[in-house]
């Protein structure tokens, strides 16, 4: 098969009752990634058969393999799934007057202002709006720059475990796949824990669990 050229495609991400903004899109092949907007729209370099992941912290992880009819509009969707939360049973009685005080969120008592004051809280605070936005935003930039460096020092820390030659002697992961696999392997909790704690030998153990894992998806999408 003649060499293929990469393309920018556009793409889009779209989740039920959940934020789709600032999810992780990595290309496994080539190891291109970006990093979903506010509405869930993305552009990535991309080949046909390429295998792309999407992972977010609060969305179930997915991944898909550029088809040839997506390569031809140069568009790709998918749907993620938020990640499911067990919610403790909560009654509520009625005839209650429930506050932040009485509910234990706060432990004391919050002041209590009069018309006047409120008039002048409200007031204001359209003008402390954009102030109270930028701080958002650039804490939602915070946390998408600490999750990726949060990812570099994991695959810093395998690098300086494994060489390359390790991965494909030893896992037998093809070595276009290779740098690929290294961001694959740091979304999984365990070996996240495992490379925190500094554990070579729990670290080894997982990663031939996850190459097996990784070879079944490789074969799957070259098919």
């Amino acid at each position: 098969m003649a060499a293929q050229n990469s393309i920018k495609i556009r793409g889009l991400v779209k989740v039920e009752n959940a934020s789709a903004e600032g999810i992780h899109v990595l290309n496994l092949v080539s190891e291109k990634a970006t990093v979903t907007d506010a509405k869930g729209g993305f552009f990535l370099e991309v080949k046909e058969d390429d295998l792309v992941v999407f992972s977010a912290v609060h969305l179930n992880y997915w991944r898909k393999s550029i088809t040839a009819k997506e390569i031809q509009s140069g568009y790709v969707e998918v749907e993620m799934t938020a990640k499911e939360n067990q919610l403790d049973e909560v009654v509520v009685s009625e005839n209650v007057t429930m506050t932040a005080q009485s509910l234990g969120i706060i432990t004391y008592k919050p002041k209590v202002y009069t018309p006047a004051e409120r008039r002048i809280r409200t007031a204001t605070s359209g003008v402390l709006d954009p102030l109270i936005n930028w701080i958002s935003g650039r804490t939602k930039d915070l946390k998408k720059q600490l999750e990726i460096e949060k990812r570099e020092r994991y695959i810093m820390r395998l690098e300086s475990y494994f060489d390359d030659a390790f991965f494909m002697d030893s896992l037998k992961i093809p070595e276009v796949y290779v740098g690929g696999f290294k961001y694959y392997v740091v979304e999984d909790g365990d070996l996240a824990q495992a490379l925190t704690a500094k554990n070579k030998d729990r670290t080894h153990f997982l990663l031939g669990e996850l190459a097996q894992e990784f070879l079944i998806y490789i074969e799957d999408y070259e098919k």
